[in-house]
This record gives structure tokens, C-alpha cells and sequence, in this order.
């Protein structure tokens, strides 16, 4: 599975704003191709968490905390670093 579509899942499956239930499913993309632009800068969960929180705060001025952002943080990278795919980022 590539890095877009896991980061897409769990974005989705999170839907920070609750827009899923109204809007078309490309609603994160723009943010979720961000955060899989930056992967490679994110060298732990806890940078990961950052760039996510960081990138909402950039892309919808929506601020939230490093503790909602980090269990969304650790399943992109448990997704991205444990999957039995092989990596790529397309």
C-alpha cells in the first residue's frame, strides 16, 4: 500500500472536522498529500505528530493538540514503517 493511501485512511477514518459525513471523500486531500510530502522529515511518531498537527494548523487553521494528533501520528507510521507492502510514495 503506498504512503498516500495509508495516510488517506487514517485521515479519513479521523475526520478531525466531521465533514465526511457531508462533503465529497477528496475533502483531506490537499492536507493529506502535505503530510505524505513530508514523511521523510518525521524520524518518530512524535516528529510525525507535529507535522500533522502542524500541517491542520497550515492548511485548515485548525489547531489541535500533540496528544490528539500523536495516536493518528503512530498509525500512519506503524502503517507506513510495519506494513508487509512494499514502500513507495505514490
Amino acid at each position: 500500500m503506498n504512503h498516500y493511501k495509508i495516510v488517506k485512511k487514517v485521515i479519513d477514518d479521523w475526520d478531525p472536522k466531521q465533514f465526511l459525513h457531508q462533503t465529497p471523500e477528496d475533502e483531506y486531500n490537499p492536507e493529506i498529500r502535505y503530510i505524505v510530502e513530508l514523511l521523510p522529515t518525521a524520524t518518530s511518531v512524535e516528529k510525525l505528530a507535529v507535522v500533522i498537527r502542524e500541517v491542520f494548523i497550515e492548511k485548515l487553521d485548525e489547531v489541535y493538540s500533540i496528544d490528539t494528533c500523536y495516536p493518528i501520528a503512530l498509525k500512519i507510521w506503524d502503517n507506513v514503517n510495519y506494513s508487509r507492502f512494499p514502500k513507495n510514495d505514490s
